[in-house]
């Protein structure tokens, strides 16, 4: 066995996190400052390595957020948010959707009190003050006597006494949890393309600005298309403001990158109208385009090792975009572990810890397999004008649906 990293006994209430994208920086923030030792484990060589940006809508879970973090980290929270020199009021608190045909409003989508964010920017803010172990590939979790242990590709070893697999879609420890067979991902048929463009030119970002002062979207024919704003330089001066598109469609599965991404959208794909095609039309060259098959997992029980590991995000519950439901579940997620732990210290030898923590479970499988459900209804009812109007986007807004 290689070389032990872990300190002191798996009883000093150390959880090992697997994974640093938001929703293990998430649950590191929660326990740190519920009283626990949160370190995290990340396969990547730093927090830099993904290059990969697009937007989050924190909408419905932001209640839950802001308690999870310590107060210096949720007072930089704005300065991931897509443009934080807005004056926030109902029409910028909403999501307007607009007609392929005809150009009009289709619906739009009150969004109260919501922030969209920059994912690269919020994760920079979230790592601060953050154990972060990076170049950690885990490879193995077994139990202990008093804990689990992590075995990592090369070679080292951490026990600690709880592990939350925060690994994202591809996640390893779901795969060790739950086996490769169950754990699979499947594909949705969707392909999804996204654009992270800098235009220098102040007409071409408030074509899009003017369009919704954050982001819009465009549904009705082959093609879902969205624009909107995703940094801000100079408020004053648009020329310095970084925005985004992004197209969905079905299709045969491809990932690609870059230039070649481009070239396949532009002679591939159907057209969008107005703004939403001129936005890609524009994208100059160098800009990072990315085109992948959205996958997703309908939550199936796995192995908790005793109650002592178990997943959370997309790692449990990896679902398509639509209404932005994916990072409200991971909040949700974060706070249901860190409650339930609290539950188990505080209550001590009076409750049972296996049962707490399959409840955790149980809940995590329930609530996650109906938002992943919901999403592909949602994607295959994006295409037709007749069914986009029974989406539950339009009949429920973004609000809570699982």
């Amino acid at each position: 066995m290689g070389r032990n990293m872990s300190t002191g006994s798996p009883d000093s209430a150390t959880i090992a996190i697997i994974g640093s994208g938001l929703t293990g920086l998430l649950a590191a923030h929660g326990l740190e400052k519920n009283g626990f030792k949160a370190i995290v484990f990340d396969k990547e060589p730093g927090l830099e390595a993904r290059d990969r940006d697009w937007t989050i809508l924190v909408h419905w879970a932001l209640p839950k957020l802001s308690e999870l973090l310590p107060e210096d980290i949720l007072a930089d929270f704005p300065q991931a948010f897509c443009n934080p020199h807005l004056e926030f009021n109902e029409e910028v608190e909403s999501l307007p959707c607009y007609n392929a045909l005809t150009g009009e409003l289709l619906f739009r989508s009150a969004t109260p009190g919501a922030r969209r964010v920059s994912r690269q920017a919020l994760r920079r803010v979230l790592a601060r003050n953050v154990d972060i172990r990076w170049r950690k590939a885990v490879s193995r979790l077994s139990k202990t006597e008093g804990g689990v242990l992590l075995e990592f590709e090369d070679g080292e070893t951490f026990e600690a006494c709880r592990v939350l697999g925060a690994d994202g879609a591809s996640s390893k420890a779901r795969e060790l949890l739950a086996g490769a067979e169950r754990a699979r991902l499947e594909r949705s048929g969707f392909l999804f393309s996204t654009g992270i463009t800098r235009y220098g030119d102040g007409d071409k970002t408030n074509a899009i600005v003017k369009l919704h002062p954050v982001a819009a979207l465009m549904m009705g024919t082959s093609s879902v298309g969205g624009v909107g704003t995703i940094a801000v330089d100079d408020p004053r001066d648009k020329s310095t403001w970084t925005t985004f598109w992004v197209k969905i469609w079905c299709g045969e599965s491809v990932h690609l990158r870059d230039r070649a991404a481009l070239d396949y959208i532009k002679s591939k794909t159907g057209a969008l109208s107005g703004v939403f095609q001129s936005a890609i039309d524009w994208t100059p060259e160098g800009s990072r385009v990315f085109i992948d098959e959205m996958k997703y997992w309908v939550p199936v029980p796995w192995d908790n090792l005793s109650g002592r590991a178990t997943l959370a995000g997309d790692a449990a519950h990896p679902m398509l975009i639509y209404r932005g439901q994916g990072f409200q579940h991971c909040i949700t997620d974060v706070c249901n572990y860190v409650d339930g732990l609290v539950k188990l210290r505080d209550a001590g030898a009076t409750v049972d810890a296996d049962k707490v923590m399959q409840d955790y479970d149980d809940e995590v499988v329930e609530r996650g397999a109906k938002a992943v459900r919901q999403s592909l209804l949602e994607a295959e009812k994006s295409f037709d004008l007749e069914t986009i109007q029974k989406m539950l986007m339009v009949t429920q807004g973004h609000g809570r649906s699982a």
